[in-house]
């Protein structure tokens, strides 16, 4: 997996929403949000280094924001890109 910035950041106060890219001192997450079959739905950070779940979960996006945002966090343009190939060599575009 291979994360390629467009852009280096946005000016925006609500940057905790399910699908957007964040980084925080260089590393890259994303808001995740994941359902339980008998369960409200819990939100919470990934890292996309190592894709482990970097937060509890919480009930919201507020209360992730609120316990869990970092001053220093920005919403980044990227792309991700993820290679099938088992062997290790470049996919064809």
């Amino acid at each position: 997996m291979e994360i390629e910035y467009k852009n280096v950041s946005y000016a925006d106060k609500n940057i905790y929403q399910v699908g957007n890219i964040i980084t925080r001192i260089g590393t890259p997450f994303i808001v995740a949000e994941f359902k339980y079959s008998n369960r409200e739905p819990g939100y919470c950070f990934v890292d996309l280094e190592n894709g482990k779940i970097f937060t509890p979960e919480c009930a919201s996006l507020d209360l992730l924001s609120e316990n869990y945002g970092y001053s220093k966090d920005r919403l980044v343009k990227a792309k991700l890109i993820v290679d099938y190939k088992l062997d290790g060599g470049a996919e064809d575009e």
